[in-house]
């Protein structure tokens, strides 16, 4: 009854759950984890950029191996184990002497993320059906995207109260509980994805490596580092050096914005998935970044705070295609995988590819280009900001460079000759 009421199933909607925690409890640590590293830890400021950078870092290393490993351990005992890592690498830094074991911490707190998540998307698109998979993606975002909403507002209490380091043992805490859960479904073979490709063995896993990177690299990556790279440059990095710079807004304002953003976000998360089944992939995220590219453009002009809330509003809106940009991704491999199938068997009468265990690695890749863009946005915004702070320009060219390479990003994927 569950199921029929969410129209999902209710494995889709537990992982789902258990993803929003993930996010939750990172971002409960994310208001005192400067001062932690700075005032605890005695780390100086390029030394606590590092702290932060680790948990991308830690996910971008990982990212394909962590395809890797969901494909042959099973996505129920990766999930578990991406989980298990979470809850020993946030114990770590509670407990962290000084600063290199809270960076070692990071690092391995986001090799953790990057194992689960790969896992649990992989279920969502493996277990859906090509016509519902655009909604259970966008469905799965936007459960998962409360948790960045609601972590601060945990977190901070939290560190006010005992201290810095305590956000980190409430996080493992409550990542402990997703473990129990996501256990408990495995144990009643909730997670079990039927291989299309019954004939798996070790010839077929053999033939698996004959498909090459190009199965993995395609139009959807384009998206999905063009949605990544607008988070961090815009989101993170871009609007609240504006912000505070330029309109000389509080923290309390750009806390408004950016929690106003995210429930436009998750909106359009939800109901990004029945716009791109009805118009397919291509053209909603074409039109997706590229209007984020305006809309990046025009933010310098903003000379109130409620003018910039309307134009992060409208970007809050188009990047909530994101999780669309990760379906694609998989309908892509499928594709590439089935016509690389079909030239083997007709050639030597060889086992099928494994389309399965395509989808599982090729999500690894994907995430590790999302990963990149998670990077390189802060950099690049940041570098242009601090280049230009003497020009009366600064934020038309910092904002501007921005804009460009979104657009750029849109243009390549309207040129890519995929629906």
């Amino acid at each position: 009854m569950f199921d029929q009421k969410l129209a999902i199933p209710s494995s889709i909607v537990a992982l789902s759950v258990v993803s929003l925690i993930v996010m939750m409890g990172s971002s409960m640590v994310a208001p005192s984890l400067t001062l932690y590293a700075k005032q605890d830890l005695g780390a100086g400021e390029f030394l606590v950029g590092a702290i932060i950078a680790g948990f991308a870092i830690g996910r971008l290393v990982f990212d394909i191996p962590a395809g890797f490993l969901a494909d042959r351990l099973g996505l129920s005992r990766t999930m578990a184990l991406g989980l298990g890592t979470i809850v020993g690498s946030s114990v770590l830094a509670g407990f962290a002497p000084n600063y290199w074991v809270l960076l070692a911490a990071r690092v391995f707190e986001g090799v953790g993320s990057s194992v689960y998540v790969s896992a649990a998307i992989a279920f969502v698109l493996l277990s859906s059906d090509a016509s519902k998979r655009g909604t259970n993606i966008g469905t799965y975002q936007s459960i998962l995207m409360l948790g960045p909403i609601v972590g601060p507002v945990v977190g901070a209490p939290i560190a006010v109260a005992f201290g810095y380091n305590a956000p980190y043992f409430a996080f493992a805490a409550i990542i402990f509980v997703a473990l129990l859960v996501i256990l408990a479904f495995a144990y009643r073979d909730r997670f079990r994805v039927e291989r299309e490709d019954n004939r798996y063995d070790a010839e077929a896993s053999g033939n698996n490596n004959r498909v090459g990177i190009a199965a993995y690299l395609n139009a959807a990556g384009i998206a999905t580092f063009g949605f990544a790279f607008l988070r961090s440059g815009i989101y993170i990095t871009g609007m609240p050096l504006y912000a505070y710079g330029s309109l000389s807004l509080s923290v309390f304002d750009v806390g408004v914005i950016l929690t106003i953003a995210s429930f436009a976000n998750l909106a359009a998360s939800f109901f990004s998935g029945r716009i791109t089944r009805a118009y397919g992939m291509k053209m909603p995220l074409f039109a997706a970044i590229l209007f984020s590219a305006v809309l990046v453009a025009i933010m310098p002009l903003s000379t109130s705070m409620v003018v910039l809330l309307a134009i992060m509003t409208l970007i809050g809106i188009s990047s909530g295609f994101f999780g669309q940009s990760i379906a694609w991704a998989a309908e892509q491999i499928e594709e590439k995988v089935k016509k690389k199938e079909t030239a083997e068997s007709v050639a030597n009468g060889g086992p099928a590819l494994g389309v399965h265990s395509h989808v599982t690695r090729g999500i690894g890749f994907n995430r590790m280009i999302g990963d990149i863009g998670l990077i390189l946005g802060p950099l690049f915004v940041g570098y242009l900001v601090s280049a230009f702070s003497s020009n009366p320009l600064m934020w038309l060219v910092a904002f501007g460079s921005t804009s460009a390479v979104l657009a750029a990003a849109s243009l390549l994927i309207l040129g890519s000759g995929k629906r």
